[in-house]
Parts: structure tokens; sequence; C-alpha cells
């Protein structure tokens, strides 16, 4: 084990999920493409490597988007957009999905554009990724959790890739301030819950189900991240669908019921509820009465433990340079969820780690060897 570390590059990498190993494996390739091998890397993780890799895409690993232009794809993030235009120029989800291919891990792309292995496994493309990591001797796992930097007297370089639960002591250690923590991409409870239970509705502006005590699902998601730093309780509307067709199923058939008519256009269960005068004809109901029934509008009270549930919030951009090396602390770069960037469903989160381990990866070597000349 001393023959290990007989060199003067030792790098330790906090944190043992896609962010950190997708950085080791990338400042590995640098190394080796440039024959270069005096180096070590420790992983640093309290439990099992890779393990928050399984549940993501529900098990089957939304390992990106295929949206092409990276103006539209940073729309995706309610916190990080501007920093992630400068990353996603060096490295974007097609570069990603280079790397993935040449682990053996192909891929296909759905309709609305999310990313899978074709082996539909978390667990697949977390075997590969480990069997890659491992069949290099400059690199290994210490399952051990990394406190404070006073731990780390021994290495020269550092990433913190720790994810952003129970990271603040960490965070405070080095020197820097954080953003609060705080859940995103999960399930809302609302007030006066009044709504047909397991039903789900979809809408202009994306689909969601409702729950026991809220609603849940990509749109709620979506809610729950924009409005991730939102002080309870707050209003939300969504638009069921275009007002225009509903007037135009009014001229067509007045004597039609306003409940059949608005249930033609959303659940029937939901309609029995949101629509005052169900059996009255529509020809009878004006317009503008008719138009509220094409907004469902509700109030937040909090949020669920339920859902992706990344966590907003981390280091502030502010104190990190654009290759994510930290400006008060030298020889520190921070890659992932730690970074105060969160994005919506759909593998945005994932790409983040993609792309910021790379950006990190890539700096650290030139940084060494730069150092070795």
């Amino acid at each position: 084990m001393e023959q290990f570390y007989l060199n003067k590059n030792k790098i330790a990498i906090l944190g043992g999920g896609p962010a950190g190993i997708y950085c080791a494996l990338n400042i590995l390739f640098l190394f080796y493409s440039q024959n270069f091998f005096d180096f070590s890397i420790d992983i640093f993780d309290k439990g099992e490597i890779l393990r928050t890799l399984i549940p993501t895409g529900n098990g089957r690993c939304n390992i990106s988007n295929s949206i092409s232009d990276i103006k539209d794809f940073v729309l995706n993030y309610p916190r990080g957009d501007k920093f992630l235009y400068s990353v996603f120029s060096r490295h974007f989800n097609y570069d990603s999905l280079d790397f993935f291919n040449s682990l053996g891990i192909k891929t296909y792309t759905e309709a609305d554009g999310r990313i899978f292995p074709v082996s539909q496994s978390s667990k697949d493309v977390r075997n590969k990724m480990l069997k890659k990591l491992f069949s290099y001797k400059n690199v290994r796992f210490i399952n051990k959790k990394i406190i404070s930097q006073n731990d780390l007297t021994d290495y020269n370089k550092i990433v913190v890739a720790a994810g952003s639960r129970g990271v603040e002591n960490l965070i405070v250690s080095f020197g820097h301030k954080y953003i609060k923590f705080e859940k995103s991409l999960c399930a809302l409870n609302i007030l006066n819950n009044i709504y047909p239970k397991g039903v789900s509705v979809k809408t202009l502006d994306g689909d969601f189900v409702f729950t026991d005590k809220g609603i849940s699902g990509p749109l709620a998601f979506k809610i729950s991240s924009i409005n991730a730093f939102s002080d309870f309780p707050y209003d939300i509307k969504i638009k069921l669908f275009n007002e225009e067709k509903l007037f135009q199923l009014a001229e067509l058939y007045p004597k039609k019921s306003a409940g059949s008519i608005v249930a033609s256009l959303i659940p029937r269960s939901l309609a029995k509820v949101i629509v005052k005068d169900y059996y009255k004809n529509i020809c009878e109901i004006s317009k503008s009465e008719l138009k509220q029934y094409s907004i469902l509008q509700l109030t937040v009270v909090s949020k669920a433990n339920v859902g992706e549930i990344v966590n907003a919030g981390g280091i502030n951009l502010d104190d990190v340079d654009k290759n994510c090396k930290s400006k008060i602390c030298h020889n520190l770069w921070f890659c992932g969820e730690i970074l105060n960037i969160d994005g919506f469903c759909g593998g945005f989160n994932l790409q983040n780690c993609w792309s910021t381990g790379y950006v990190v990866a890539k700096d650290l070597v030139s940084s060494i060897m730069k150092d070795m000349v």
C-alpha cells in the first residue's frame, strides 16, 4: 500500500456519487492519454459508491436530455443557468454520451427528449463506471466521511463532490459560505384538498397527479423547484386547457351541460369539483365564467417528502471560477450538487454532475501538468 503513495500528486475526491466518479474517471483518462502516471486518487464516501445513481430515472438512469442548443438547455435550471452556459460550452450532453459509449453504455432517446441507457438499468451504468474506474491502479475507494479539511493534510489537490446532505460543516471548514439547502423536485401539499386522489391530469403547463394532501408528478416537481426558496403559503395557477377550445365546444353544443363539456377536456372527476353549475346548459354561462374553468388555482402550504428530491442551494457560484475552482481556498474544486445549481426533471441534474465533473478534471490535470514543468 505504501507504494501507492510514491508520488507528490495526491488527489482527494470527497463523494462517490455521479459527479465525483465522473470527475475521477476523466482525471484518469486525461493523465493516461499524456502517459503521466505520477499521481494517486483517493475517493472518500461513508456509503456505497455510486449509490445515489441507482434511484435516478426511477431506476432507469435518466443520463441526460437531448436538447441540442445550450441556450435552451440551461432554461431548465432555476439556479446556475448562466454559470452552466460556460461549463456546457466545454462539455455538453453529446460529450457525455460519447464518454458513456466508450464504457459500453449504449443510450436511446425518448419522445420527450430524455436519454436513457438501452439496458434500462441504473445498476448497469453504475457497474460499468466502476469496472472502468478500478481497472486503474492509481485510484482507490476509502469508506469514510470527511468532515473537515483538517482530515486532508496529506493531499495537495482536493475535489468536493459530496452532494448536498450533511455537508455544511465541511464547506465551512474550507472557509466557504453556502446558500442554505432547500428541497426541490418534490411533491406539494395544498390548502383545502378537495380534489380526486389518484387522478392524473395533463395540462398545458405539464402533467401532475392529485395525492392525499396535494399534487405530485412532473409539474409539481417543476413548481417546487422554481419556488424552492419561497415562503409558505404561496398561490399557483395551472393552465388546464385553452379556453378558446371550450368556447368552440360551447358554440357547437349549446344545449349540453357545462360540466360535460369541461369533462371532455379534463378528467370528469376533476370537472365535477371545479364546475359550479355542472348540469346547467353551457349556453347559459358567460364566457368570463367559462374561462375560469380553464385555470386551476391552488394554495401551496408545504413541501412533501416525496419525489425526485434534489436540493437547491450550496456553494455560491460567485466564489468559484469558470472551472469550478475555489477563489477562497488554494487547490480546491467543487462539482455536482454541492454547487448552487439544480435543474428540473429530465436528465438535467445528472448533466450538471457530468459537465462540472469534467471541467474540474480538466482544470485539475492542467494545474498538475503545469506544476511539473
